[in-house]
């Protein structure tokens, strides 16, 4: 996530003529990625995201994707243990982690798994689009 890597092929993402980056979210409603949204998922190139799209069996169930100019670290995805009794606190999202901003003094108890960034300066892609500009390309 820090070098904005690939999360299908692992390359760069840097070189768009327009110096942003994709990224794909599950969307089973259609709901577009909201500004300031955090998440944990990297970026990924047009091609990856129709790759993906059309292996992932959670994308198949509906996806929405965004171009993204700015993405600021925000904290970190992780296990919070309670400062008391050393016991790890139940999760808030499906995975079992918790995001805890840089600032949240949870940090301290947090055993991070992944970084969270938030999105910014988003702009809505259609995933059909995307696949005519990949096959043009």
């Amino acid at each position: 996530m820090n070098h904005l890597l690939c999360q299908v092929c692992g390359e760069s993402t840097f070189g768009r003529r327009d110096e942003r980056h994709l990224f794909l979210a599950r969307a089973a409603a259609g709901q577009p990625i909201e500004e300031g949204e955090k998440t944990t998922t990297p970026p990924v190139h047009d091609r990856c995201a129709i790759e993906a799209v059309r292996d992932c069996p959670e994308l198949r169930k509906g996806a929405t994707a965004s171009l993204v100019e700015y993405t600021p670290s925000w904290g970190v995805a992780g296990v919070v243990y309670d400062p008391r009794t050393l016991q790890p606190l139940p999760g808030d999202c499906d995975d079992g982690l918790t995001f805890v901003a840089y600032e949240d003094p949870a940090i301290r108890w947090t055993l991070a798994a992944r970084e969270v960034v938030t999105l910014h300066g988003c702009t809505t892609v259609d995933l059909d689009d995307l696949d005519a500009h990949a096959a043009a390309a």
